[in-house]
């Protein structure tokens, strides 16, 4: 069923006017309100099987992708990097979040060094390729005995849960939606493993934007070439 979804869910996203965006490891596709309602409909039918099955979640389609605008269009937007820190300071949210922290250290970890010894660039051998592996297991294998320890004797530790010590960066969305009555700006961070779609409708005059604003449409809606030329062919 999740395969029969994520081809579903491609399929519908290739065969649509949607704009396709590469930043920093993310993909952000610009849908138009056509392509949001096929997306809301399989959305639809994966709470409605999950329902059937006694499945209870926040978010149904999280797994799929991540909609970040499904009430009202956004017209004006802007994509950047922004420092994302966690700090958890109550004892009971700490308890509760230690299992889960442990598997994210742990599978980012062995992510992040498959990734230094397969660089092309990297002059780590297999020996050393070896070594390290087996070095980071090792390290696993004790932190998660820490941990386990840890949590069975709570009340003998003070714990605090915080990336102060290291800047995370996300790619994150600054968005402007019109909901009828005013313009209501936000900003969300980004997921790198699945598609991000923003319903997107800007039909303000050209002659009505700032500059700021043109060179925004520009940059949505015309081809780039040489880094700083944009073209688009004119309407017949």
């Amino acid at each position: 069923m999740n395969e029969h979804i994520h081809k579903k869910l491609a399929s519908i996203l290739e065969n649509s006017h949607s704009k396709k965006i590469d930043y920093h490891d993310i993909v952000l596709y610009l849908i138009n309100k056509e392509t949001l309602d096929k997306v809301l409909s399989l959305e639809l039918q994966v709470r409605m099987d999950n329902e059937e099955k006694g499945i209870k979640k926040r978010n149904h389609f999280y797994e799929y992708a991540k909609i970040i605008n499904p009430d009202f269009p956004a017209f004006k937007y802007t994509l950047s990097m922004k420092h994302k820190k966690k700090e958890i300071f109550d004892p009971q949210k700490v308890q509760k979040a230690l299992p889960a922290e442990f598997e994210i250290w742990k599978n980012k970890s062995r992510v992040d060094l498959e990734k230094k010894i397969k660089d092309p660039e990297s002059a780590i051998t297999e020996e050393q390729a070896k070594k390290l592996r087996e070095e980071l297991e090792q390290e696993i294998v004790i932190s998660e005995q820490n941990i386990k320890k840890v949590i069975e004797n709570f009340h003998d530790y003070d714990v605090v849960i915080s990336t102060f010590e290291y800047y995370t960066y996300y790619p994150a969305l600054y968005f402007v939606v019109d909901d009828g009555k005013k313009n209501r700006a936000s900003d969300t961070h980004l997921r790198q493993d699945v598609p991000n779609l923003l319903w997107f409708e800007d039909n303000r005059p050209f002659s009505e934007l700032r500059s700021n604003d043109r060179m925004s449409r520009i940059i949505q809606t015309f081809d780039r070439y040489c880094g700083s030329i944009y073209i688009k062919e004119k309407s017949k």
